[in-house]
This record gives C-alpha cells, structure tokens and sequence, in this order.
C-alpha cells in the first residue's frame, strides 16, 4: 500500500473528534493491512478475504450532509440526541467487525430510494420505524445500533434520553453508559475480542500497539 494512501487515512482518522477516541485507536491498530479509502470516501481497515474477497474490519463512512438530521426529524418526528447527531457529521454511520452503528443512508437522503449496488451504512429511519419493533423497549427510546451477542442473537443500543442501554430483544439491559465514549470504548473492545477468535490460524495481522 503507497504511503500516500496511508497519511490520506491518518489525516481523516485524526480529523475525528477526540470522543470518538477508542474508534480512532482501533483504526490505527490494523491500518497497515491492506486497508483503502473507496469513491464514496469511506475508510475500509483491515482487509480480511478470509471472512469475503472485499470485506474489511472497519468501514468508517463519510460524515452526513448537514441537511440530512433536519430530513431524518422531519420524516419521524423523532430527535435525533445531540451526541449522535455530532457523531452523524463526523462519521454517518460504521461497520467495526460485528458491531454496527447505524447512519443516514446516503441514496436515501439524496434521491429517496435505497440503492442496493452498494454496501452502505445501515438506515438510521428504518431502525427507529422497523427494527425496534423486535426490542421489548419503550418506542420512543432512539436506536442506534448493534452488535453479535451470541451465534443466534443480536443486541441492540438505544437512548433513552438519559443513558445509554445495550438491551437484548427480550428488553433485559446487559450494559449501560451515561457517556458515549466510554460506551464506544467498551463495546469496540468486546467487537475487537470476537473478531481476534474469528482470524484463521494461518493469517498473520499487522497491529500497531
């Protein structure tokens, strides 16, 4: 991988919001394993053929317009909590292993439909209208995200508009956090472990400790 590339990758890694710390951290730790940044400015870390020929560990997304939150509250009648719409601006939305933190979906902001060419980040409208039906949890709690919890399950990450929960679908609370970055520093740490078991013996990864 050219060098070029690499500083390309740093720089937007740094331009983060130190917050969003432990996800800078990780991105740094494998960036020297193939990673690209794609057409759409996404930064796609940690290249890893053995799980697909074109999937990477981390697919960090480009920061949303800043029209799109107005959109996503006008469609829902639903606020979007200040901590994730700063977050939204910065990175609309990632892949870090199994983990998913849930974004505006570009073609469906900028052209109304969903376009399927292309892996993009999950919808943040259809988590908070669908896929919080299958959490037992206060619909007016805002969802976020997700992440594996075992080979059959799924937990998912909600506002309350105090605290932040990952909740089971049966609605049990495993964790909770009142700060979103020492939720991201947690959470990322438990994606980080599943990932590591998942590497075949045989492949060796760079990391930068």
């Amino acid at each position: 991988m050219e060098t070029s590339l690499i500083e390309r990758i740093l720089q937007k890694v740094d331009s983060y919001s130190g917050d969003y710390l432990a996800l800078k951290n990780q991105a740094k730790k494998y960036l020297r394993n193939n990673s690209i940044i794609d057409n759409s400015e996404t930064l796609n870390i940690l290249h890893r053929p053995w799980v697909a020929p074109f999937n990477w560990g981390l697919r960090l997304y480009n920061g949303a317009d800043k029209n799109w939150p107005d959109q996503f509250e006008q469609k829902t009648l639903r606020a979007i909590p200040d901590f994730y719409k700063d977050f939204l601006l910065e990175i609309n939305g990632c892949f870090i292993y199994d983990l998913s933190l849930f974004g505006l979906t570009p073609s469906i902001f900028s052209k109304g439909t969903l376009d399927r060419t292309q892996l993009q980040c999950h919808d943040l409208l259809t988590a908070n209208t669908d896929w919080i039906q299958n959490y037992k949890v206060d619909k007016r709690n805002f969802h976020f995200g997700g992440r594996s919890y075992t080979f059959s399950e799924n937990i998912g990450y909600f506002f309350d508009g105090n605290e932040i929960k990952a909740l089971r679908s049966n609605g049990r609370t495993i964790k909770s956090w009142q700060s979103f970055s020492v939720f991201l520093d947690d959470e990322i740490r438990e994606a980080e472990k599943i990932m590591i078991k998942g590497i075949p013996k045989a492949v060796k990864i760079s990391k930068e400790e």
